[in-house]
């Protein structure tokens, strides 16, 4: 059995806007009026996309059973519990506000036929938490390897979940796929046609569809993998008195291929405060593509990468600070050479 299908035809059209006069006579003279704007999510759901914002708005949206069920009697049920007066194939039924539901439809026996789940959308934004100049989903990789992850924040006074999710690139629908995650809060997504040694001239279209309740939020982000590409934690290693600056792991190889910046500054640690490398107390910061760096007494150095041939974002911080044991080797060393 088909999921129910929004009507394509113009004599279906032409049915139902006569089915409103005769199931709902009042509807011509009273404010609720028929949704001309509605779609289908996925099957068996439809949104009803109209300004439904206001308090007491409504309109009609058309439902239909199926096909093959023209011209049979059809018993109607929202929610499972109440039964409408109608018993065609083709009805009209009223939504309220934000308030959507299941319509089912039934043989005069009783036997389930069908079903429609009725959203609406929600052009506010509700459900995840963000702002429109920080975003409200960030998506990131640790490489050019085609995987990436895209998380958001839960509004914890909404019962979200995700509904559906949508991704294709630019002008081909790609072979790209996305999985929800187990923490509800993120999903993690891989374009399987995805070659890092060629230009990437499509950008990836992501929209997430997400629900609370019978209302939908769309939200919708378009980028390529260099620009969402964030290298992990650099390695450091201190050898003598050079500290080496070592690509991570994850990186994508050869890294002759894929150059990164590193942007090294050094910080004076107080001892109530700690070391924050995030934390600006340095007012000079070095970027260099050499993977070493002169250790000093006294200091800690932070290290980031970003990648050099990309504007995205830097990596996170990571830093040395030479232990105690460590310094004073070091300070009986150079005791030595005076």
């Amino acid at each position: 059995m088909t999921g129910s299908y929004l009507l394509n035809y113009r004599e279906e059209m032409i049915f139902l806007v006569i089915g409103v006069l005769v199931v709902f006579p009042h509807a011509v003279e009273g404010s609720i009026k028929v949704a001309e704007s509605y779609w289908t999510l996925k099957e068996n759901e439809l949104v009803v996309d109209e300004d439904m914002d206001k308090y007491g708005s409504k309109v009609l949206v058309p439902l239909v059973c199926g096909e093959s069920f023209e011209g049979q009697e059809i018993i109607w049920k929202r929610d499972s519990r109440d039964k409408l007066p109608h018993k065609e194939n083709k009805i009209f039924v009223i939504v309220e506000e934000r308030q959507g539901g299941t319509y089912t439809c039934y043989s005069k026996e009783e036997k389930y036929l069908n079903h429609t789940l009725v959203l609406v959308q929600w052009r506010y934004r509700k459900i995840i938490k963000g702002t429109p100049e920080e975003g409200y989903i960030h998506c990131s990789t640790n490489n050019y390897s085609g995987f990436f992850q895209c998380f958001w924040t839960w509004d914890e006074r909404r019962a979200g979940k995700v509904e559906f999710i949508k991704i294709t690139r630019s002008h081909t629908a790609g072979n790209i796929s996305c999985s929800l995650n187990s923490s509800a809060g993120s999903i993690t997504c891989q374009d399987h046609a995805y070659c890092p040694y060629a230009e990437e001239i499509e950008r990836i279209n992501l929209t997430i569809y997400f629900r609370s309740n019978f209302v939908i939020e769309t939200y919708y982000l378009q980028f390529r993998i260099s620009d969402i590409v964030r290298p992990d934690m650099v390695h450091i290693n201190k050898k003598n008195n050079i500290l080496e600056l070592n690509y991570p792991e994850s990186w994508s190889t050869p890294f002759s291929y894929f150059p990164l910046t590193f942007q090294v500054k050094e910080i004076r640690c107080q001892k109530k405060r700690g070391c924050d490398c995030s934390i600006r107390r340095s007012s000079k910061v070095d970027l260099t593509q050499e993977q070493q760096w002169p250790f000093k007494k006294g200091v800690t150095v932070c290290v980031r990468a970003q990648d050099e041939l990309s504007n995205s974002s830097w990596g996170e911080w990571n830093q040395y600070k030479c232990k105690k044991e460590e310094c004073k080797r070091t300070n009986k060393k150079k005791d030595g050479l005076k």
